[in-house]
């Protein structure tokens, strides 16, 4: 046994624990920084642009999640071995989490730096033509991105934390799109981890977690703050309620992510559920 945060857990589960912690953490810095090309795209009056910049940052992202979900995905196999339990694997889910939370807050502090390398990055692309281009020219001037770095600035983020005039509905629902986005896969782990006789049933429902939180996004998060954008870029509206936009959106998601450490059993015993239910459909 080893001890960790003041916690003990067998020295096993240590090391998937902590690199999947570290590429959940690198996942949450990139979804945390998408907010701010929404609002580098207010600054520059070029939404279409600053987006399909992002993608490229987007990509390091998603093989990141290639990588940290089999890793995830072993605990419930360890478990079903003898090597640690179901009350381990809930603990080491749970200080994922807080890996998660971390991230934010680190995407959170280098928004600012961000912003300022977005509104560069989309001169350039605009002046090469295309995504690769705009690449190499970056990584040849990489020497230069000292002269872009901006501190967070504490007393700029109290001027924008408001909801007044804002969607406060897209604000809320954020909250719970957070949640059930960074809990969907780890509920199946420990649902697997609970019941091994249904753990393939069990790791392949994430969708019935991760499904509320893109029906929430898609339907009530996404269309009212991409309305705030485009009435900021119309000039219909401030610049600052894009930026009190987004200051919101990054506090909303760490207070997703905290609930999502709480709730994380409560959805995991939901898939379980799910998953007698779709053996039991096909058993007959």
């Amino acid at each position: 046994m080893v001890h960790f945060l003041g916690l003990s857990l067998p020295a096993q589960i240590l090391k998937p624990m902590l690199l999947a912690g570290a590429l959940l953490m690198l996942m949450s810095i990139t979804d945390t920084l998408a907010y701010c090309v929404r609002t580098a795209g207010v600054l520059t009056r070029r939404l279409a642009i600053s987006l399909s910049l992002f993608n490229s940052v987007v990509v390091f992202s998603r093989m990141a999640n290639m990588i940290q979900t089999p890793v995830l995905g072993n605990f419930s196999d360890q478990v079903d071995k003898g090597v640690y339990d179901a009350g381990q694997v809930l603990t080491a889910l749970r200080i994922d989490l807080l890996f998660v939370a971390l991230g934010v807050l680190i995407g959170a502090a280098l928004s600012p730096t961000y912003i300022s390398l977005v509104r560069r990055g989309i001169d350039v692309l605009e002046s090469k033509g295309s995504l690769p281009r705009t690449v190499w020219y970056g990584l040849r001037r990489c020497w230069r991105i000292a002269h872009y770095m901006r501190p967070p600035i504490p007393a700029g983020i109290g001027q924008h934390f408001r909801v007044a005039g804002l969607p406060r509905n897209a604000i809320v629902f954020n909250i719970f799109v957070t949640c059930f986005y960074s809990i969907g896969v780890m509920s199946t782990v420990l649902a697997a981890s609970w019941d091994h006789s249904l753990a393939g049933t069990a790791t392949n429902l994430s969708g019935v977690v991760n499904g509320i939180a893109t029906v929430l996004f898609f339907v009530l998060v996404d269309p009212p703050a991409a309305i705030v954008i485009d009435q900021c870029i119309n000039g219909k509206r401030p610049e600052s309620d894009a930026k009190a936009l987004h200051v919101m959106l990054v506090v909303t998601r760490f207070a997703g992510i905290l609930i999502g450490i709480v709730l994380l059993p409560l959805m995991a015993k939901y898939v379980l559920t799910v998953a007698h239910w779709v053996n039991a459909f096909l058993s007959k």
